[in-house]
């Protein structure tokens, strides 16, 4: 009789994933943590709890190829940006407004990642509005035959808007 495999190995999942992900995860929340104490110093202006989301957005995000697939977040997303490839280091450039927030500059309002590198595409406030951009980046490159995967990630609150409908449709 053979030795069982693990079942995480049973799903094509290394030790090192395993690890990789639970590091994820951990930054994901010590970031979260460490940007909600800044805001109630007055040292941060404006963040986006996002604890409690970092199961499934890593689980979700892992299998995805940084730099080749591509990336429709929302602002609950750290951990998804995280397996991505966006550092904390830029997070934090991010949420201090820095110039060299590799997003934009510091033009744009913290937790609203973006990267021409990493193919993630930048979003919008409005609830959703990131959905008809995936869906329309995804029939592209289908039409296109690229090997490209394309994931966005939404609240509940999303289906009850215009564009979760908009992109099903």
């Amino acid at each position: 009789m053979g030795a069982s495999r693990a079942p995480h190995e049973a799903l094509g999942l290394s030790h090192d994933d395993l690890r990789g992900m639970y590091r994820a995860m951990l930054t994901a929340r010590l970031v979260d943590e460490a940007s909600f104490r800044l805001n109630r110093q007055g040292k941060a202006p404006f963040v986006v709890p996002v604890s409690g989301h970092e199961g499934c957005q890593v689980a979700t995000a892992w299998p995805l190829r940084p730099g080749s697939d591509w990336w429709f977040p929302y602002y609950r997303d750290l951990a998804v940006v995280l397996v991505a490839g966006v550092t904390p280091y830029e997070i934090f450039l991010g949420l201090f407004a820095k110039a060299d927030d590799p997003t934009s500059g510091g033009r744009q309002m913290p937790a609203h990642w973006g990267s021409r590198r990493l193919r993630i595409a930048s979003h919008s406030s409005p609830i959703a509005t990131q959905i008809p951009h995936a869906v329309g980046l995804a029939y592209a490159a289908r039409f296109r035959g690229e090997d490209a995967v394309v994931a966005t990630w939404f609240g509940e609150g999303a289906t009850s808007s215009g564009p979760w409908h908009e992109g099903l449709n």
